[in-house]
């Protein structure tokens, strides 16, 4: 492209954009253009030039843009979309509307997640059913060949023997079987010297005996806590009367004897230490704690690095240990010899040959004052010599041995010498405080303390208790708290029968506490026993434990109930009858009732002899007062059948007569079927007959009458279902129950009145079977087929023999008396002062006008 056509295009351009206006057309070069650009865009940009502007518009309009712009800047947009008033931080109305919601939404999805499970469980029954079905269909299809296919193999049948009575299994197990025969011999011996007081068996003894011959076998650990326990109660006889709790805290005898058997143990591990090791103890003279301390150090300190920090060593041997050790073997002979030999510490080997002497002549001097007691500040002396320079010993055994004979420093663990729990115990009970005293401010432990230390600081956490079970019942044990360490060896199953029989053999011996009332719990902290003693409730151990197995072993369930005679239930009443008489009212069959009571004397119905009663009979409790209770604990369960069979038994006639009655009165309309209540109540009425025959004064007249009533009226009810018109009518026509005529109305309602309420409930069927009978009669004297009697009775009730082909004169006399024996009990029905059955009076009059 030239210049030329350059210059053409910018002509052309001009030309299209020039506009038909009157305004003068600008001519300007590229400079103008460049800086009229720029001004253009300054005043674009600058920021006061929209605010003249501004204010010129707005001043050309007559507004103040000063006070405008105040206003604008006073105005929030955040406080304009507030509301008037504040809102609290809480919202409890959304809260409770959120969790409320929440709740739903639990239920529904807990609802599903069960409702899935059940389905769940459902179709997996329903499989394994199937399952099982189809496993029993294959099974039996496996079962053998059909007969046909092998014609020639022929089955041999089998014959199998089963007893004629089979008797239900036992639920005791072997060792349970062995406790309870040993129950029943004790309880048998006991009541055959009731009366000698001095051939009291010791139960404990012999349950101990019986750990050891025959359980040692299956557990060794049972004959173990067996020992400790015996050898616990082996102490002076207490009183029935002396609370057992109390009598143990205050006496220092359990003390004693868990220090005579810890010692004892103790003495038994260092000889078979030594029996182990016979090359090294070099055991020899004679055979004493002496020579075995010796012995025994010997073999413990035999390596050189064992007596480092030890003092006064002799012959390789450390003469403290060799006093600690015959102090542990509960010897203080030895311990004497052997600081005599060291010849150190005079005033402790005095302290030792005083509380010798003591131990021989069995004296205490606790209620010496500090003045007049010996030895008083020679204790004082060496307990100083104790806390200023022993408590920092390097020698741990001389350390002990001081602690130890001065009582002191209980919470010193020692334990570079209390390796085990016996030696803790050890420990313990020989710094026990014997007297209220403290000397020198010296802390010392009491029996409750140590107690409180085992039971309730350390616990059965602290001991691993559900593993070592032995070892924490021992521990309880030895320390005085038996009703502890029985309940908590009574919560698994495998030592509950051991628990048992140890609560049982302490009570017997009068050792064993138990709450005032046998309503409280298996274990009971009685406020006013002191802290942490504990009661054991005995009566409900023993049943807890009988329940399981009453049923099948009724003869033993009876003779451990026997051991609560003593005890009162809730009512008052003795717990032994209570709980005998919750089993038979629970089981109430004859079987049970021979097995308890025996059988009966056939000369003399209302005599027991035998049964399983009959050895714990006396004067308080016997099987008259057992059967009493069982009678009226049945006859409020409204199992009055049974109830009469106890009556009887105890011989309350009376009672079992109302309650006789009143069953009659139900069932002596009703026709006699096999396996019926009536049934039933028939073999009763005849015991009972013959039993009234020897004993009919001791009823009431009144009862004994309304039993005679009803005896006849089941006699009559029987004639009428057999059909025997002429003997049911002279029943009624003998005792006079039913008018005859209408005279004789009035006479039979104030009889009526005299007899009890059981008569009167079966009265209108009385009259609906003689409406009926009258009826029967009338019906056939009518047709012709029974002939006319003539009147041979006063009260127009006799019935003659044939005369159907007598006169018609004679007919229509027995139908008009027919008729007048029918207005008679319609008549006494309206009469009587009881509310009949509407059915039986409309019964009544229809047939009274068919007879017209």
């Amino acid at each position: 492209m030239d210049l030329n056509e350059l210059l053409q295009q910018a002509q052309r351009l001009t030309n299209e954009t020039k506009m038909d206006t009157e305004l003068p057309r600008v001519e300007r070069t590229l400079s103008q253009v460049l800086q009229a650009t720029q001004e253009l865009h300054s005043r674009v940009t600058q920021t006061g030039t929209n605010d003249l502007q501004a204010h010129i518009l707005l001043g050309s309009r007559g507004v103040d843009l000063p006070k405008l712009t105040q206003k604008l800047e006073s105005l929030s947009a955040r406080q304009s979309f507030e509301p008037l008033n504040p809102i609290s931080d809480t919202d409890v109305e959304g809260y409770l509307k959120n969790e409320r919601e929440n709740a739903i939404i639990a239920v529904i999805e807990e609802t599903n997640a069960n409702i899935f499970k059940s389905v769940e469980r459902n179709r997996m029954r329903c499989i394994y059913a199937d399952w099982g079905e189809e496993k029993e269909r294959l099974l039996n299809a496996l079962v053998g060949p059909n007969q046909e296919d092998f014609p020639d193999v022929h089955r041999q049948m089998v014959q199998t023997v089963l007893p004629q009575a089979a008797l239900p299994r036992s639920r005791l197990n072997r060792i349970e079987s062995i406790y309870a025969e040993e129950i029943c011999a004790y309880n048998q011996y006991k009541t055959s010297f009731i009366q000698q007081s001095s051939h009291r068996p010791n139960l404990l003894t012999k349950l101990t005996q019986l750990a050891k011959e025959k359980l040692n076998n299956l557990d060794n650990q049972v004959a173990e806590m067996w020992s400790v326990l015996s050898y616990m109660a082996n102490v002076s006889p207490l009183v029935r009367n002396l609370d057992p709790i109390k009598a143990r805290q205050t006496g220092s005898p359990f003390v004693q004897q868990a220090l005579a058997y810890l010692e004892q143990c103790y003495k038994q591990y260092m000889n078979t230490v030594i029996q182990k090791n016979r090359l090294v103890g070099l055991r020899g003279g004679i055979p004493n704690v002496y020579n075995t301390v010796n012995s025994f150090v010997s073999i413990t300190f035999q390596l050189p690095q064992s007596l480092v920090g030890l003092l006064d060593i002799s012959h390789d041997r450390p003469l403290w240990a060799l006093v600690y050790y015959s102090l542990r073997s509960g010897d203080l002979g030895a311990a004497v010899q052997f600081l005599k030999e060291g010849g150190v510490c005079p005033d402790l080997l005095k302290l030792l040959q005083h509380k010798q002497q003591q131990q021989k002549q069995k004296h205490s001097h606790q209620q010496l004052g500090d003045q007049e007691r010996p030895h008083t500040k020679l204790e004082g002396q060496l307990k100083l010599e104790y806390n200023n320079k022993l408590r920092v010993c390097t020698d741990p055994y001389k350390k002990a041995v001081y602690a130890i004979v001065l009582a002191c420093d209980p919470h010193e663990p020692h334990q570079e010498v209390v390796r085990t729990i016996d030696d803790f115990l050890w420990m313990q009970l020989s710094m026990l405080c014997t007297d209220e005293r403290t000397d020198y401010h010296i802390e010392r432990l009491s029996y409750g303390g140590l107690q409180s230390l085992i039971l309730d600081k350390y616990g059965e956490n602290y001991f691993n208790a559900r593993e070592k079970t032995p070892l924490y019942f021992q521990v309880l044990v030895l320390t005085g708290q038996f009703e502890s360490a029985i309940e908590f060896l009574a919560r698994t199953d495998v030592n509950r029968p051991h628990a048992v029989h140890m609560a049982i053999a302490l009570n017997e011996l009068c050792m064993l506490g138990t709450p005032s009332t046998v309503q409280q719990p298996l274990l009971y902290a009685d406020p006013q026993d002191p802290a942490p003693m504990r009661r054991l409730n005995l009566a409900r151990l023993i049943i807890m434990y009988t329940k399981c197995f009453e049923q099948t072993n009724t003869n033993e369930a009876l003779n451990y109930y026997y051991l609560l005679r003593n005890f009162k239930a809730a009512d008052g009443r003795n717990l032994m009858l209570t709980c005998i008489c919750d089993l038979l009212v629970e089981n109430c069959d004859d079987q049970l009732l021979l097995l308890v009571f025996g059988n009966p004397d056939p000369q003399d119905p209302w005599s027991y002899s035998g049964g399983i009663f009959a050895q714990f009979s006396n004067m308080v409790h016997d099987k008259h007062v057992l059967a009493t209770m069982v009678g009226d604990e049945l006859s409020q369960r409204t199992k009055f059948e049974a109830a009469i069979k106890l009556y009887l038994i105890a011989g309350q006639l009376e009672k079992a007569l109302r309650l006789l009655c009143s069953l009659l009165s139900q069932v002596v309309h009703q026709p006699a079927r096999e396996g019926s209540m009536r049934e039933q109540l028939v073999g009763i009425t005849e015991r009972m007959n013959l039993t009234l025959g020897k004993r009919k004064l001791d009823v009431d007249e009144h009862v004994l009458g309304t039993y005679q009533l009803l005896s006849q009226l089941m006699k009559f009810f029987d004639y009428y279902h057999a059909g025997e018109t002429r003997l049911a009518t002279e029943v009624l026509a003998k005792h006079r129950i039913i008018p005859d005529n209408c005279r004789e109305v009035d006479y039979c309602v104030r009889s009526l009145k005299l007899v009890g309420a059981d008569i009167v409930k079966v009265l209108p069927d009385v009259l609906l079977a003689s409406m009926d009978l009258i009826y029967m009669e009338y019906k056939q004297v009518k047709s012709g087929n029974v002939s006319a009697p003539h009147d041979d009775s006063s009260h127009g009730t006799g019935h003659g023999q044939g005369l159907g082909l007598g006169p018609s004169d004679s007919k229509e006399e027995l139908l008009m008396n027919l008729r007048q024996r029918a207005k008679a009990l319609t008549n006494m029905a309206a009469t009587l002062p009881y509310r009949m059955p509407s059915d039986t009076n409309n019964r009544l009059v229809q047939l009274e006008i068919l007879m017209h």
